[in-house]
Parts: C-alpha cells; sequence; structure tokens
C-alpha cells in the first residue's frame, strides 16, 4: 500500500528468501495486489459433469462496490512504482540465494477493485514484471486458467515465458470463457476453453522441469467441505497427462 515502513517489511522479507536458500527451497512464490476482487466468486451447486459443484466469477457482482475505508484508493500508476520497487530490492537477493520468486497474477484478473488498481491483471503486466528485472529468479507463477481468462492462447504465453526460462512453478488448471477476465466459469481440467493437453506438450517442449500444481478444483458430488475428491481427480489427471508428455 506505499505506507510508512515498507522498507523494514521488504528486509524481512529478503530474510526470509535468504532463509528459504539456506535450507534448499528453490522456488518460492508472491503475488502482488493491495486488495484481491474475491467477492465476485460464486458458488454454483451440481452445475457441472455428474452434478459436481462449481464455481464461477462475474465482475458485474462487483463493478460499483466502493472503495473501503481501511484500504482506500490505489491507482495503477501507484501500484507500479510499488512493485517495481519491491523487486529491485527482492530479486538480487533471492538470485544471490539461489530462490527463483515466482509472482501470481492478480486473479481474478481485473483492472480494479473497490478503487484498487489491480497492475498484474493482464498478459502484457506478466510479461513487464520479467522485465523490469532481468534475472533468472524473477519469474512467474504461470497459471494456465488466468491465462485462459484473458482470452489469451495459454500455449502460446507458455511458448514465451518458457523461451525466456522464466517459469518458476506452474497452477495448471481450465475455465469456461463467457468474456475475457469478466465472466467465467471454472471447470474441470479435461473441459473448458484451454487446450490442456497442449499445454502440457508446451511445457515439455520448453524444457520446463519444475512443480505442476492443480488449483481452484470443482467439488465431485459427495464431496466435503475441502473437496479432496476434487482435488484427487485433478492430481490424477494431472499426472496422467505429464506421464504421457514428458
Amino acid at each position: 500500500m506505499g505506507r510508512e515502513g515498507r522498507d523494514e517489511d521488504l528486509d524481512d522479507v529478503a530474510e526470509r528468501i535468504e532463509m528459504a536458500g539456506r535450507v534448499g527451497f528453490e522456488v518460492m512464490t508472491w503475488n502482488f495486489t493491495a486488495l484481491r476482487a474475491s467477492e465476485g466468486y460464486a458458488a454454483q451447486e451440481g452445475a457441472g459433469r455428474g452434478g459436481a459443484h462449481l464455481r464461477d466469477f462475474d465482475h458485474a457482482r462487483i463493478r460499483a462496490l466502493p472503495p473501503l475505508a481501511d484500504v482506500g484508493e490505489h491507482g495503477m500508476d501507484e501500484m507500479w512504482e510499488r512493485l517495481e520497487y519491491c523487486l529491485r530490492q527482492l530479486v538480487p537477493v533471492a538470485e544471490a540465494s539461489g530462490v527463483k520468486l515466482a509472482m501470481h497474477p492478480n486473479d481474478p484478473p481485473v483492472p480494479e477493485y473497490r478503487g484498487v488498481a489491480q497492475p498484474l491483471w493482464n498478459l502484457d503486466a506478466m510479461k513487464r514484471v520479467v522485465e523490469i528485472v532481468d534475472s533468472p529468479a524473477n519469474c512467474v507463477f504461470f497459471d494456465t486458467g488466468v491465462t485462459t481468462e484473458y482470452g489469451q492462447d495459454a500455449v502460446e504465453a507458455i511458448r514465451y515465458f518458457g523461451a525466456k526460462e522464466r517459469i518458476g512453478i506452474v497452477h495448471f488448471r481450465n475455465v469456461r470463457l463467457e468474456e475475457p477476465y469478466y465472466k467465467y466459469s471454472e471447470t474441470f481440467i479435461d473441459e473448458g476453453d484451454c487446450d490442456i493437453a497442449a499445454c502440457m506438450r508446451a511445457f515439455a517442449a520448453v524444457g520446463y522441469e519444475g512443480g505442476i500444481d492443480p488449483d481452484h478444483t470443482p467439488g465431485i458430488a459427495g464431496d466435503g467441505e475441502e473437496t479432496q475428491l476434487g482435488w484427487a481427480y485433478a492430481v490424477g489427471q494431472l499426472r496422467a497427462l505429464r506421464l504421457a508428455v514428458y
């Protein structure tokens, strides 16, 4: 938020990055927002295949919501100034520590929420992140679902970041898109608008050997609150695809 004390906060984060490097962690994930647009989600009970429980996002639910008193309003230029400041302070620490910082895009990917700009809301923004500090420690947390939410071709995006060796870790999921950025439903890995098999082939083609994790999985009918059946199904699909391709 650009408030007093940010340098002390950054010193604390830098210390944790150094600690991670000392104990052998190769990747640390992070994100950058003053307020996440999570109010735009809604449960769609039984709406999926076989009665699965889905979740959708609709920007219309949050478009007119006012700023929050304890957060305030934050413009896009302000957010980028702060993000660039963080990158220039932290990426050299990560590089020296042998750690990759993997930046996740703002998700849901809308440009503003309650008066707070979301700097990492599109593909150009994610490309800008890795260009600000050109370092093998400055990577993206590549999300096939968010890239599809942009209305972009996830395979082409994988090739772009993979060619630069700037993929730190992966969220592997799918969505059915109604309006880029603003309206979509989260689906099982094997349905939706992202060609997920082509994505796995692209990861292999660019030589990516890092972690690939499921995310935002639907809940299978009869599942508990933690959707353990849904996660197991997603992990099985992901593992089978990776074994087939790699």
